[in-house]
């Protein structure tokens, strides 16, 4: 296990981020090998629309908060990513409770990594996919 920011906030050493605890992030597994990694949220009410499903946004957030872990777990302690761009499909509603989120890492040209994410309700269902392009950032070099 690599002693980046990402695997500190897991170990306890560092605080998760404030995103990562209104969804009720916590990590299930990483998978080096596969670039895969499994998160879950507890989704509550807190983030429901009027019509008592989990907002849309919510759930992109949840997506981009799985998708970016996979590149995070392999980074540098000195390097982040930032989301470049993202497309999400809604495919059904979700309602508040445990929410999976799966997410690989399928390709890494040089500073630029692209992943594919899903979310699956209790029952298995997929409620929604993405895909997102990120750019990792040395912050020893100022590349913001």
């Amino acid at each position: 296990m690599k002693e980046n920011l990402f695997w500190q906030a897991v170990e306890g050493l560092l605080p998760i981020p404030n995103a990562a605890q209104l969804l009720g992030w916590r990590l299930l597994k990483h998978e080096q090998a596969k670039r895969e990694i499994i998160v879950e949220f507890d989704a509550t009410s807190s983030l429901t629309n009027p019509m008592g499903k989990i907002q849309g946004g919510m759930l992109t957030a949840m997506l981009d908060d799985c998708m970016g872990p996979t590149i995070y777990a392999l980074l540098e302690l000195n390097e982040v990513a930032v989301t470049l761009r993202m497309s999400t499909d809604f495919l059904r509603p979700a309602i508040p409770g445990r929410i999976t989120g799966i997410a690989k890492l399928y390709r890494r040209c040089g500073k630029y990594c692209y992943t594919k994410g899903e979310l699956k309700a209790p029952k298995g269902r997929t409620v929604a996919t993405a895909m997102a392009c990120y750019k990792v950032i040395d912050l020893g070099r100022n590349d913001l």
